[in-house]
């Protein structure tokens, strides 16, 4: 997410007035407004999943841990090891 756009949308929620008044509640606790506490609450669940490594990766690092894995001398050895050209010069 790097591009920063300023237009607004409007999102709509369908919920009875009682679950309005509790999410607005809610909201309020957090000294929020409703849009405010659901974009938080977007905010932090993208946030939290990113973080959090998948099975692969864990895997991958616990076998590097353990001493297993390739170690390459140089970038040039892993690009070509890779099957790919190095592009960017360090």
């Amino acid at each position: 997410m790097t591009a920063q756009h300023h237009e607004k949308v409007r999102v709509v929620i369908d919920c009875s007035v009682e679950e309005r008044a509790c999410i607005k509640m809610l909201a309020a606790r957090k000294h929020m407004t409703i849009s405010e506490y659901f974009l938080s609450m977007a905010k932090e669940e993208l946030a939290s999943k990113s973080k959090v490594p998948n099975k692969t990766t864990l895997a991958a690092h616990q076998e590097a841990l353990s001493g297993g894995g390739t170690a390459y001398d140089s970038m040039d050895d892993f690009w070509a090891d890779m099957g790919l050209e190095r592009r960017a010069k360090s």
